[in-house]
């Protein structure tokens, strides 16, 4: 073969030669290039058993192998070596040196099976075989912690134990597939099957079924799921996906070109998307209904060199040898780059600002790959890890701390299935329980008090309970969604549409009596595109919503609130409301998406791209930060007056308290927050009162209950959200149904109304979003977020994996969340 042609047009052509060895004679390729513009060539040297291919680059890249034909050695395109030693008999790997130095050992038994492995840290992992299947008998990882397998007659899986001694069974028809799941607690998951060895019917163990169905040519027609909701798909005669039609009709289309590639999507509404790719698939173009456009670039090896936004700014992107990525620059100038050791495991972050300053992060690894110590020009933290790779400690010193000063320490304690059991901070120690399947069933809080979780089937939760008393109790539908909740006095019921909408949350009291009294009642209606067009709250009236063909919200309508927004290409608010043409001087596009100009407001940068002034008619706002872009400092000027505030946060990045500076800058006026994972948990103010905040489930950041103490010893006072479509709060009430708090928002957070019948300063507002009511600005764990103008006030920490807007909160936030303040995601088809 002298040349190929691929469905989307690329040609790929070979050259050949004839070679005679020590091994063998054959005609081999020398040479290989495409249209696009990549180039190799192959240098044989079969006396030395070598072949070295070089691209048009300069690149080389060289592999040794022995007479067997085993590789032996690899040197890559940095000159990096790797070595591999092999058995003369059997041919089994026995040894590798990476290009780091480190060195892995293999051990088989008599059968050749892989027993032991030795990493360069001298950790050994070992599985023994069954002596009739050959399959793993058990498994033990480095920090001895052992999966056992058993097998039937057949050779079948029968059971697996984990290391907690926990067993999942497993049982099967005559064709040996699996048509029973038992698991640790003992429920039974049932798989029904067809002729062509696919899934037909899956029953959970609370007797839920789902029922998958197939055309002639054995593609998926159709899935049903437990409420009889009913998803279609139908295919080109190439057997690509073409049409997909929901439960209530609506249909999203696909058209892929030859090569089945997707080129065209269309909407439920009718909005189309295209992507114009390149003969090897690679997308150059992406158009969306309004036809703005995002470009991408390429260098003849399919690196991504330049990413052009819709505003026409673009990212560049450089690489080394091993097409590892150097250097991203962003559309205003600031830079990242990166360093690497020999197993590409990254070695320094350098963050370059466009007035030529820079902050650098470097980070150790050991032999293994893993980060044991991270530098930056305020602090170095390290970390240190079990046999298994779980983190056990963190522990961190500012580089002008005091000598023999007490550094902060993080400490972790796992059981040996994983399940994390301990978290201990300055702020306490906070201790898990699990059941045999996983779920977290107590969580034990510093000041000793405790909330169980209770479940059915394979982890749904049921009950929340503080101590002995019941928080919160859930209904769920066959799809395990939440249907009803308890609330002290009162009692909450969602509704959904045939693809998962929430449609109606109605609150009542005496929901168990004959007539039970409307409490609140919200209603949702939404367009085919899932945005949300219209609330009803019997509280607040009717509010519409209205949006652009890409889903941008353009205008929102109450009887209390109206407002309009027009956006530039790139998504950013422009400074002028729906249907106002530009002012002179005003622009149509916000540079770098940084706004510097919206409503009155005006903003500077420093080179990093973070907000470090804010002015408008309520006065002046300085910001500070860290080496890593971490808000730690603002002065409030109004007026004469300048108040100023700090934060201190832990090692991996979350607030641990907020204060008031004096005029010798020492801190009063303590707020502490404490921690459970990445949610927040407790905050304590001025070292008595507290507020323990409950969620509506373990992976939710919706919350459901916050539990007032007023002093240490005194009784607990539990309050109950009640929360809009995204989750943000909109009433608390007392265990008894009385508002103690509620409040309207404008779309982008700021409050229409706040309203309190006691002292209860509620704080929290998008899900994952704490106000701070001394900015008005909405901590968002690894940013901040300005309501004001809708967006993060510093650039995403995980750059474009969050958005090609490194500002950017959501494309409208009725919909969608971002509660960890570094990727959005769609909230309205996700209940819990």
């Amino acid at each position: 073969m002298t040349m190929h042609r691929e469905p989307g047009g690329e040609r790929y052509y070979y050259t050949w030669a004839w070679f005679e060895g020590p091994d063998d004679a054959a005609w081999r390729v020398t040479g290989h290039h495409t249209d696009s513009g990549e180039q190799y060539r192959l240098d044989w040297n079969l006396a030395e058993r070598s072949l070295c291919v070089t691209d048009s680059l300069g690149r080389t890249r060289c592999h040794w192998w022995d007479a067997q034909g085993l590789v032996t050695a690899y040197r890559d395109e940095a000159g990096q070596m790797t070595t591999f030693r092999w058995s003369d008999e059997e041919r089994l790997l026995l040894g590798m040196t990476d290009a780091q130095g480190g060195k892995w050992r293999y051990v088989y038994d008599r059968l050749g099976h892989l027993t032991e492995t030795h990493d360069p840290l001298g950790r050994v992992e070992q599985t023994q075989w069954h002596p009739v299947w050959h399959q793993p008998e058990t498994e033990v990882d480095a920090a001895g912690a052992a999966w056992r397998y058993e097998y039937d007659e057949r050779g079948n899986l029968q059971a697996v134990s984990d290391p907690l001694h926990q067993r999942t069974v497993y049982g099967y028809d005559r064709h040996g597939q699996v048509v029973r799941i038992t698991d640790a607690r003992g429920g039974d998951k049932y798989l029904q099957w067809n002729e062509d060895g696919q899934l037909m019917r899956h029953t959970d163990c609370s007797g839920s079924q789902t029922a998958w169905f197939y055309d002639e040519r054995t593609r998926l027609e159709r899935v049903t799921d437990a409420e009889s909701n009913s998803t279609r798909y139908s295919y080109d005669g190439n057997g690509h996906l073409t049409e997909v039609m929901f439960a209530d009709g609506r249909t999203e289309r696909y058209q892929p070109d030859a090569a089945g590639r997707l080129v065209k999507y269309t909407s439920p509404a009718g909005q189309i998307t295209r992507w114009q790719r390149d003969g090897q698939g690679r997308v150059r173009r992406q158009t969306d209904a309004t036809g703005r456009r995002t470009a991408y670039e390429y260098d003849a090896y399919g690196r991504l060199t330049t990413l052009t936004n819709e505003n026409g700014e673009s990212y560049r992107f450089r690489y080394d040898v091993l097409d590892r990525v150097t250097e991203q620059t962003d559309p205003g100038g600031s830079r990242r780059a990166y360093g690497y050791n020999a197993l590409n495991a990254v070695t320094a972050v350098i963050y370059g600002g466009e007035r030529g300053g820079e902050i650098r992060h470097g980070l150790e690894r050991d032999a293994a790959g893993r980060l044991t110590a991270k530098i930056t020009p305020e602090t170095r933290t390290e970390y240190r890890y079990d046999a298994a790779d779980r983190l056990l400690e963190i522990r961190r010193r500012r580089h002008d701390a005091a000598e023999g000063g007490e550094p902060e320490v993080i400490r972790f304690s796992y059981d040996s299935a994983g399940n994390l059991l301990s978290e201990e901070t300055a702020q306490g120690v906070l201790q898990n329980r699990y059941d045999v399947q996983g779920n977290r069933t107590e969580t034990q809080m510093p000041d000793g008090r405790t909330l169980r979780y209770l479940y059915y089937g394979s982890g749904h939760l049921q009950q929340i309970n503080l101590g002995r008393d019941v928080i919160s109790e859930f209904t769920r539908d066959h799809l395990h969604r939440e249907v009803q909740r308890s609330q002290g006095r009162l009692d909450t019921r969602r509704m959904y549409d045939r693809t998962g909408r929430l449609t109606r949350k109605l609150t009542c009291k005496g929901m168990r009596g004959v007539v039970p009294e409307t409490f609140i009642d919200r209603e949702y209606a939404y367009s085919g595109q899932d945005e949300l067009l219209k609330k009803r709250h019997s509280r607040q009236g009717v509010t519409d919503y209205f949006y652009d063909t890409t889903g941008r919200i353009t205008a929102c309508r109450n009887e209390a609130y109206l407002d309009s927004w027009q956006y530039d290409a790139a998504a950013n608010l422009l400074d002028r409301r729906q249907g106002e043409t530009a002012q002179a001087g005003a622009g149509s596009v916000v540079p770098f998406n940084r706004i510097t100009s919206y409503r009155g407001l005006h903003y500077r940068y420093d080179e990093y791209g973070r907000v470090v002034e804010k002015r408008g008619r309520n006065g002046t706002q300085h910001y500070r930060w860290d080496a890593e872009h971490r808000l730690t400092e603002v002065a409030v000027i109004r007026g004469s007056t300048v108040r100023r505030y700090g934060y201190v946060y832990d090692a991996p990045g979350r607030r641990v308290e907020k204060h008031e500076l004096d005029a010798e800058g020492k801190p009063y006026n303590r707020t502490t927050f404490l921690w459970d994972g990445m949610r927040l948990a407790q905050e304590c103010r001025l070292g008595r009162s507290s507020s323990l905040y409950i969620y509506s489930d373990q992976g939710s950041h919706e919350p459901l209950a916050r539990v007032d103490r007023a002093a240490p010893g005194e009784a607990d006072e539990v309050l109950y959200y009640h929360t809009d479509v995204n989750g943000a709060p909109e009433e608390m009430t007392d265990g008894g149904g009385n508002i103690v708090w509620e409040a309207g928002y404008q779309v982008w957070g700021n409050l229409t109304h706040e309203k309190e019948t006691r002292p209860v300063q509620q704080n929290l507002r998008f899900q994952g979003q704490y106000l701070d009511r001394e900015t008005g600005l909405h901590y968002n764990l690894y940013r901040f977020y300005d309501p004001d103008i809708g967006k993060f006030i510093s650039g995403d920490p995980i750059g474009l994996r969050g958005g090609i807007n490194l500002y950017a909160y959501a494309p409208n936030p009725l919909s969608w969340i971002d509660p960890l303040g570094l990727k959005c995601s769609h909230s309205a088809k996700n209940p819990k």
